[in-house]
């Protein structure tokens, strides 16, 4: 009888593992489309996340995800790592300014109810906390993995975009997090899930696919460089035709600064993705991503 009742709890704890209840896990990968200032489709460029290791944070293991932006020109952007963990249907992300766990997804639950998750630091508002209540609920099966599809609706202005969905063990659909506003040039949706189990594309383009131009087409086309970009501080700005204004948003929409100097400061920005619009006298309005690393 004793036999019988360890494999049972054997049983059970591979069952429990298979339905995906370990967000992250390592090998996980994440391929989200990512924009390029108009310069060609959304599926220009595009960002991926994987899970690459194990690590212990404040007495935690956690999963180590890294960040990787693979740009239309050819260069790699690489963001900071992301720590987190799921614990009882609930993942939770390491903030560093914060020096806590964060709440950034919250799996399993029914419709009707309402999910209380934490403002991230990317997110750069001064909200703590943020609800999203659960309306639609779809049992889906991905390579033969069964998994529930979550559709919410915002009771604030952060959401899931595109119906505010989210799945079991991919997070999501949209982008990996919550965000305000979209603006044409924000990232997403995601293209590509792999784990252990799971190899399954949302897109017809392939998941690393990439639209190439060169440098040089880029700034001819505009006669505008910024550099550098990314940058830790110090932003130059250079035009062969005469700039009226320049304006400083980030992901939210909101106006850091308005200015006409050509070097800009940025050091007292958290780090992350801006858009930079720089209004030329001669009438033309151009839109650049700034990342910001470092403060």
């Amino acid at each position: 009888m004793k036999q019988i009742n360890i494999l049972t709890i054997i049983f059970l704890g591979i069952a429990f593992n298979l339905s995906g209840q370990n967000f992250g896990a390592i090998g996980t990968q994440w391929y989200y489309s990512e924009h390029a200032n108009g310069f060609c489709p959304g599926n220009c460029e595009y960002l991926h996340l994987e899970s690459v290791a194990d690590t212990l944070i404040s007495g935690q293991t956690t999963h180590k995800i890294t960040q990787t932006y693979y740009r239309q020109t050819g260069d790699t952007v690489y963001y900071d790592p992301i720590y987190l963990y799921e614990q009882s249907d609930t993942v939770f992300m390491w903030s560093f300014s914060k020096s806590k766990f964060q709440t950034i997804y919250i799996f399993n639950g029914n419709i009707g109810d309402t999910l209380t998750l934490d403002v991230l630091d990317a997110m750069i508002m001064t909200d703590t906390t943020f609800q999203l209540v659960s309306d639609t609920i779809i049992n889906v099966t991905v390579d033969g993995v069964p998994l529930k599809k979550y559709g919410t609706t915002a009771l604030g202005i952060y959401q899931f975009h595109n119906s505010g969905y989210f799945m079991d063990r991919i997070g999501g659909l949209d982008w990996f997090f919550p965000r305000a506003v979209i603006i044409p040039e924000a990232g997403g949706p995601i293209r590509c899930y792999l784990d252990a189990q799971i190899d399954t594309s949302f897109q017809a383009v392939p998941c690393d696919f990439l639209l190439y131009t060169s440098v040089d087409e880029l700034i001819n086309n505009n006669n505008i460089e910024i550099y550098p970009n990314p940058t830790t501080n110090l932003l130059t700005i250079k035009s062969k035709e005469p700039i009226d204004k320049i304006n400083l948003f980030d992901l939210t929409g909101k106006l850091i600064t308005t200015t006409k100097e050509l070097t800009i400061d940025l050091s007292d920005l958290t780090s992350g993705l801006y858009i930079m619009t720089i209004h030329l006298t001669t009438g033309q309005q151009i839109e650049k991503k700034i990342i910001k690393n470092g403060r």
